[in-house]
């Protein structure tokens, strides 16, 4: 397990409420869930310490993972916000994860309750980090992308275990493995963020766990191997992200591996070139049992290989290989992160949500349709990676994320290429131009809105009218401190016939120069370019509003 010392999220402490009194046993304090050496007599129990200390990286997220003082009072919480997700119940009917959850009788009273404790806390903690509050309820990054997918994939995670045939306790490991995959997930940990994520398990786990110490530890283990597991998925995108940050690491151009690999190993290569290949290689093709160590958990790379890994602070890349039984744990979450990222209108918003302007370098994609793109192209990555078992539950989501994306699309077409001549000054609202558009969106393809009454639910059209007040205030904020939407005026470029140029919608957003250190530096951009660069931002804030109406329509 990686032993590097990397910050919390956004790189700052959350205050942690005053601590409460009692302790839990060999005297884990509910606060921070350390040991107390002093009352520490005997081996046995300085080996638990050091477990402990082990499982939690020195509780490294003591003070981010903090127990709500009124813990009924957050799970109530919990289940207010939950109501916000569709999910089909196990009766066929649309209800909500809670509810679902609930009603499912292969889980215990006790692990139901742990999972909605744990919930909680992993719920507060990114309300926290993103200073979520009535002045700003929309949040940041963790609270609009990691906190939304999150609620959505424990239930596709439960369809996962059943489909597995998971015991009771294998299920509810897969949901807790679930809840903390992405816990602690932040733009400088994209890489890593699962070997931070066992470490927020294990202290969250140990404070809320009722078994004897023994027990507790052997399934805050289980969980956390799970947590560490899943980062495997979608295997040749992770690949290639990693060589894409090394060889920023480097100083080096960045190149196709898997042309290198084609090389005679008589063609001339760089030593490091050579090593990131072979990196590719093995993290491409994770069960290939060549590349593994003897118990098929982890890769085996050379220490060449290592040396350029921990420039990324990875120390080691886990793996859920079909061969071990208790890695099925470990499936159950991959097949439900899958279906949520690609079979699924949220998994949509969120991979458009972390690419496009104001993300990673190697996210710079030149259109939102390039963003969504990529969420099928992934889907081929990750399918080859699921258990034969699940595969038909990732198929089944196909054809209607697909129609949702061609409704989304068909009705920003109408709001962003209205003009055809060139950018035409209007005194429209916010409110006027969506609502505009979603009528002629109607109108030209009535086929895409013609949905049958029994997959519309009640709740759905309260949401849909939420999202479009969401799109409405966003282009209505645009409009009164920025002016109209910046189309490249015409004579700007060659003439071409058709809608004029919106960069990050019908043509290719320039991004700003970056620094050694990967910062943007704005003042590369023209004054227009600057513009159209923060207005790209909108376009995907557009589209992310109008995909998660979409999670309401089966």
């Amino acid at each position: 397990m990686a032993s590097s010392k990397r910050p919390n999220p956004k790189g700052k402490t959350a205050p942690a409420p005053q601590a409460q009194k009692g302790s839990l046993r060999y005297g884990m304090r509910k606060s921070t869930s350390n040991i107390d050496l002093d009352a520490v007599k005997t081996k046995v129990d300085r080996a638990v310490v050091e477990k402990v200390k082990q499982l939690t990286d020195n509780h490294r997220f003591s003070e981010f993972f903090v127990q709500p003082e009124d813990m009924k009072a957050a799970v109530a919480d919990l289940q207010r916000d939950l109501c916000d997700v569709p999910v089909v119940g196990l009766d066929g009917d649309v209800t909500d994860p809670f509810k679902k959850i609930e009603s499912f009788d292969n889980l215990s009273r006790d692990d139901k309750d742990l999972i909605w404790r744990c919930l909680a806390v992993v719920r507060q903690s990114f309300h926290r980090a993103d200073g979520v509050c009535e002045l700003n309820p929309i949040g940041g990054y963790q609270w609009n992308m990691n906190w939304k997918h999150t609620r959505a994939e424990i239930d596709q995670v439960l369809e996962a275990a059943r489909l597995l045939h998971l015991g009771p306790e294998e299920t509810a490991d897969a949901i807790l493995a679930s809840i903390f995959s992405d816990s602690v997930k932040n733009r400088k940990n994209f890489i890593t963020h699962n070997v931070d994520g066992a470490y927020g398990a294990a202290e969250v786990l140990l404070k809320l766990l009722n078994s004897g110490i023994d027990d507790r530890i052997k399934r805050v283990e289980r969980v956390a191997q799970a947590v560490r597991e899943h980062q495997i998925a979608p295997p040749e995108f992770m690949a290639r992200a990693i060589v894409i940050m090394l060889c920023k690491k480097l100083k080096i151009a960045p190149f196709d591996p898997r042309v290198l690999k084609a090389l005679t190993p008589q063609s001339p290569s760089s030593g490091e070139r050579a090593t990131l290949t072979r990196i590719y290689e093995k993290v491409s093709d994770p069960f290939n049992r060549q590349h593994l160590t003897t118990d098929c958990r982890r890769i085996k790379f050379t220490d060449e290989e290592r040396a350029l890994l921990g420039m990324l602070d990875i120390t080691d890349w886990w793996v859920p290989h079909p061969c071990n039984s208790d890695a099925r744990i470990a499936h159950a979450v991959i097949a439900g992160d899958h279906s949520i990222n690609y079979n699924h209108p949220e998994g949509f918003a969120k991979i458009a949500l972390i690419r496009g302007p104001d993300t990673e370098a190697i996210f710079e994609d030149p259109t939102v349709h390039s963003s969504l793109d990529s969420a099928v192209v992934s889907f081929s990555d990750s399918f080859r990676v699921l258990l034969p078992e699940v595969q038909p539950m990732a198929m089944a989501g196909l054809r209607r994320t697909q129609a949702a994306v061609e409704r989304v699309v068909t009705i920003m077409r109408e709001l962003f290429n209205g003009v055809v001549v060139g950018p035409v000054e209007t005194k429209t609202t916010g409110a006027d131009k969506i609502a505009a558009a979603i009528k002629k969106a109607h109108d030209k393809r009535p086929e895409l809105f013609v949905i049958d009454n029994t997959h519309v639910y009640d709740t759905s059209r309260g949401f849909a009218e939420r999202a479009i007040e969401r799109v409405s205030m966003i282009l209505q904020e645009w409009l009164d401190t920025s002016g109209e939407i910046p189309f490249t005026p015409k004579g700007a470029v060659p003439d071409e016939p058709g809608f004029a140029k919106l960069p990050f919608w019908n043509c290719a957003l320039k991004y700003p120069d970056r620094d050694a250190n990967g910062a943007m530096n704005l003042d590369s951009l023209s004054e227009l370019e600057r513009k159209q660069f923060k207005f790209a931002g909108l376009i995907r804030d557009i589209a992310v509003e109008l995909l998660r109406a979409e999670q309401w329509i089966y």
